[in-house]
């Protein structure tokens, strides 16, 4: 989204360089939402937290950053900023935008209730409210969070009866922390986590949230599983059906189509859903409300037909053709390959990609080479790929 406002111009949660807007505001940390970290030349804006979670999941260092804290605002040009908590996760904020003309409080992701984590997202009164809903229609209000939470470790302790190890897999960042609280206050069992969701715990924990939990690229999570009282927590789109043992649960904000025993479905989520939604423009106040992603249009709808305020979508999503891909440089490749080669040396240890792309990056070689040298050295049957910990170790 962008503001302007006069001679001044703002970028929100930006997917597309722009550098004519100079100053780019990141809401979290989710990769939909913080990829103008990525942006070299205009000044980034985030809290400390989204930064740091950034930072671990992506393996990349945010240059020309400024920090923002809650409630402090900052003077661009003809405006003013100031951020509020989202209630979503760690770090997670709304951008109030204090104009000659009126507020306008741009809300990505929010949560409007209480979780483990967090609190409730913080109502900041507008002229214009803009936000995101994800879980917009109706049908996709969300039962009470307390007998979902109950239901989950009903379910795992059910697993471990049954001498089946319980996987959930989850957001990495938000409901993955959650999951973890779940189990420490409400079981004895021991929590094992994939490396990408054990990074983002420790931003948690040096930020105050305790957490109890043991790596999965540990020994001693070898050995956790092999006795089988513990429950894993994978990121989404990790393939743990490949592990007889696991008995598999996917914790999302999305009715599935079709459930089974063998992969069920906990309706938890860290998003607002309708009636939150509702809830929170409603205590907002807003003159006009502006919906934009999933059922904006709807909601708009609902909006001006039960609350009275005046609201439309902000527009749909741009289709964009993909730029081609460009050609690799065979030879670069080649030598990039020799290069990470003589880095894996020692056998039976495994490697983490982001790593083995810092190394060929420091090598001058480009992200896309060392994702293509690393690709062609698994087909050749040189290197092993191994998912749990995203990285590679000699065949």
């Amino acid at each position: 989204m962008a503001i302007r406002c006069g001679d001044t111009k703002l970028l929100f949660d930006p997917t597309e360089s722009d550098p004519m807007v100079p100053d780019l505001f990141i809401s979290h940390a989710h990769h939909t939402h913080s990829r103008g970290f990525q942006f070299p030349t205009q000044k980034k804006y985030s809290t400390k937290e989204t930064r740091e979670i950034y930072e671990v999941d992506s393996g990349r260092k945010v240059g020309n950053w400024q920090q923002l804290r809650l409630g402090r605002r900052v003077k661009l040009g003809e405006v003013e900023l100031e951020a509020h908590d989202a209630g979503h996760v760690l770090g997670s904020v709304q951008y109030e935008v204090i104009t000659p003309e009126g507020n306008v409080v741009y809300a990505s992701h929010i949560n409007f209730t209480d979780t483990l984590l967090s609190r409730a997202a913080e109502v900041a009164p507008c002229d214009t409210l803009v936000i995101e809903t994800t879980f917009a229609a109706p049908y996709q209000s969300l039962p009470p969070r307390e007998s979902v939470v109950a239901e989950i470790v009903k379910w795992a302790l059910e697993c471990i009866k049954d001498r089946r190890i319980p996987a959930l897999e989850a957001d990495a960042i938000g409901n993955a922390q959650e999951l973890v609280r779940i189990f420490n206050n409400w079981t004895e069992l021991t929590v094992i986590v994939h490396p990408q969701i054990a990074r983002i715990n420790e931003v948690y924990e040096s930020n105050g949230i305790a957490l109890r939990y043991v790596d999965a690229s540990t020994d001693e999570a070898q050995n956790l599983t092999a006795d089988g009282r513990c429950v894993v927590i994978v990121p989404r789109r990790f393939d743990a059906t490949r592990y007889g043992d696991f008995r598999i649960a996917v914790i999302s904000g999305w009715v599935p189509r079709v459930q089974t025993d063998e992969r069920k479905t906990f309706l938890l989520s860290d998003q607002a859903d309708f009636n939150q939604l509702l809830g929170f423009v409603q205590e907002a106040r807003p003159k006009t409300v502006l919906a934009f992603r999933g059922a904006s249009q709807m909601f708009a709808q609902m909006v001006s037909k039960r609350l009275g305020i005046a609201a439309r979508e902000l527009a749909a999503d741009i289709p964009r053709p993909k730029p081609a891909s460009p050609r690799l440089d065979e030879e670069r490749v080649a030598r990039c390959q020799e290069v990470l080669l003589q880095f894996i040396q020692a056998p039976d240890f495994t490697y983490e990609k982001r790593d083995l792309l810092t190394v060929g990056m420091k090598e001058g070689f480009k992200n896309s080479e060392v994702e293509e040298a690393l690709a062609r050295l698994t087909k050749s049957g040189l290197l092993k790929y191994s998912e749990i910990v995203d990285g590679y170790r000699l065949a």
